[in-house]
């Protein structure tokens, strides 16, 4: 399965007190020991570097994201985002443009959001958006 792992995932895995970043009752551990192909971007990559205050862990951190399949949203995927975004408000639900950005990629490059952020469900029944949770990704193990 191809994945976009969201920003919510990532911070499962890596934000975690008294816990290994490889434990494995975190998503993203499920994901890489599976051999997922694991997609990121550059908003998701800022959201996961925001806030390491040590500049070591921040730049083992960094390195270790420079491996995975990164893609960036093309002129197309802002256009189709924003529009996304309109015809949501128009059935009354209001999501983060940047939240919809990120939901266009996956749309557009084919990818499954690994996620465990609300505001994706809500864009996945309203557009072609994919999502998966954990409980989700055990389902289809």
């Amino acid at each position: 399965m191809n994945l976009l792992i969201d920003t919510s995932v990532w911070s499962e895995a890596l934000r975690r007190k008294n816990k290994s970043v490889n434990s494995e009752d975190t998503f993203l551990f499920q994901i890489i020991k599976n051999e997922e192909e694991i997609f990121l971007t550059g908003i998701i990559l800022q959201e996961i570097l925001t806030g390491i205050k040590n500049q070591k862990l921040f730049d083992e951190i960094n390195n270790h994201l420079r491996f995975f399949n990164f893609i960036n949203p093309t002129n197309r995927d802002h256009i189709l985002a924003a529009q996304l975004r309109n015809d949501l408000a128009k059935k009354g639900l209001t999501v983060a443009s940047i939240d919809v950005l990120i939901a266009q990629m996956a749309i557009s490059h084919n990818l499954t959001l690994a996620t465990y952020d609300s505001d994706f469900e809500k864009i996945a029944q309203n557009s072609k958006l994919k999502t998966i949770n954990l409980e989700k990704y055990y389902n289809k193990i």
